[in-house]
């Protein structure tokens, strides 16, 4: 049975505390489709498209790559890897200052992470190491987490390191930069900025005014830091990331005395035109969306923004940047409120399951919003008419909530929080009053989508047949 998973990225229950956005005025389809047939709340982990297709594909609830650096420090391997000695070695015959972008989200194994492998650069604590905290959350209740993090790296890499600037990510990403990257690296040259030493209060403050961590424009927390042409870089990160220009900037950027000698070195493959050493190769995961249409023999085909279609691949295969004849791609920038072009390609694509992506995330006001999800329901309600006609199911869900703060009509200050993700079954196999939904999650979504492609997918499922009791009292 060809699937189509219609993903209203961003989309979710309101929470209680929410300002209120959805109303049946606004979303008729998606309402319909709720009341009519099978749907549930789901919860989602997730903050982004990247963490909500990690979360789809892999069915795992955390990264393979802080497993991977916990098990090398574990077995000893990480006293032997070739890249962190050269990086060792390289700061005690330049005498450089360690200048370590450390990104985090939610999570404190990344200071065991990072507490081991500083044992291995600096055992002596002989070096002058600092930390400087990239902040990649866009939810703003992550600011407890993260101020007990920067609270735990404090109190256990003592000696080892202290921390330098905070930043939100935004502030070096490729495809934000709120504000110049020539200011911010002669801010790391001055250290003239602003000085938030007790960084607790500073982070309080951000979330007071709903501001999203990685957002936060840069403060420094210790002093001493001053950027030397002779100093080493070394990116802590978890993801595939791109922050070429901030490289090249970095680089090119003629500061003190002699040449502009940095060395850069990062925990994981950057995006990047440095060939940079890296400390370890990413794992490949033995789950994820691309073994599975193997071993069920189906395709995929994925419309998706341009600036969007390198991630999902990447995790869509496994934490690979791959081609993959199983796995098409669609760029969906010019279809997104074009509902006839967009059914044309469901109806001519021999595609077994596609994936059409939708992202009310990046919008400013809750008029904006309420713009956006209309029209997405607009061209829902033609998908779900020509479904009836050609016979193909629809699953509506999103990877991810939002929890953003937009101006109201009347210029008022809101925050809109969609907490859990919905997940709507529109099958004429399933029907309300046969079935129900158990409970489930995000990676749910897609096991969905294998078991109705192809009948022998063995995984359990979470639509079950209502027992003698649950159709009585549900009549």
């Amino acid at each position: 049975m060809k699937t189509v998973l219609f993903l209203i990225n961003g989309f979710g229950i309101e929470h209680n505390n929410s300002y209120k956005v959805y109303s049946q005025e606004l979303v008729p389809n998606v309402d319909k489709l709720k009341k009519e047939y099978l749907s549930a709340n789901f919860k989602s982990n997730a903050n982004n498209y990247q963490e909500g297709y990690r979360n789809i594909s892999l069915d795992v609830n955390e990264r393979y790559t802080y497993s991977l650096v916990e098990e090398n420090s574990k077995n000893g391997s990480l006293l032997q890897n070739q890249t962190l000695l050269e990086m060792k070695n390289k700061l005690e015959e330049r005498k450089s200052i360690l200048q370590l972008f450390c990104f985090i989200d939610n999570s404190p194994k990344i200071v065991d992470n990072l507490r081991e492998t500083l044992k291995v650069i600096n055992p002596l604590k002989d070096k002058k190491v600092y930390l400087h905290i990239v902040l990649t959350s866009d939810n703003i209740d992550d600011y407890g987490k993260i101020s007990d993090i920067l609270s735990k790296m404090v109190l256990e890499l003592n000696g080892y390191a202290q921390i330098g600037l905070v930043l939100g990510q935004d502030a070096i990403d490729n495809n934000r930069q709120p504000f110049d990257l020539v200011f911010f690296i002669k801010t790391m040259i001055s250290e003239v900025g602003e000085k938030w030493q007790m960084f607790r209060n500073k982070l309080d403050m951000c979330y007071g005014v709903k501001i999203q961590p990685k957002a936060v424009k840069p403060f420094i927390v210790n002093p001493g830091f001053g950027l030397t042409t002779n100093d080493i870089l070394l990116f802590f990160n978890y993801d595939n990331i791109d922050y070429s220009d901030f490289l090249n900037t970095m680089k090119k950027n003629t500061f003190g005395k002699g040449e502009n000698n940095l060395l850069f070195y990062s925990l994981f493959p950057l995006v990047s035109k440095e060939n940079m050493p890296y400390l370890f190769n990413y794992q490949v995961a033995s789950s994820s969306l691309a073994s599975m249409s193997l071993l069920l023999n189906f395709k995929t085909l994925v419309l998706a923004n341009k600036n969007q279609i390198g991630l999902i691949n990447y995790y869509l295969n496994g934490l690979q940047s791959v081609s993959n004849p199983k796995i098409n791609y669609i760029e969906f920038d010019n279809y997104l409120y074009k509902p006839n072009e967009l059914i044309n390609i469901i109806n001519t694509y021999d595609h077994e399951l596609i994936i059409v992506n939708y992202d009310i995330s990046d919008v400013n006001t809750v008029s904006e919003l309420k713009e956006k999800l209309h029209n997405i329901d607009i061209v829902l309600g033609h998908v779900y008419e020509n479904s009836k006609l050609n016979n193909y199911d629809i699953i509506v869900s999103s990877l991810y909530g939002i929890n953003k703060v937009l101006t109201n009509e009347n210029n008022d200050i809101v925050n809109v929080v969609y907490d859990n993700v919905p997940f709507i079954y529109v099958s004429n196999t399933y029907k309300k009053k046969e079935y129900i939904i158990k409970n489930g999650n995000v990676n749910d979504v897609i096991k969905t989508c294998y078991k109705n492609i192809n009948n022998n997918y063995q995984d359990n499922s979470i639509i079950v047949k209502k027992s003698f009791f649950e159709k009585f009292f549900s009549k």
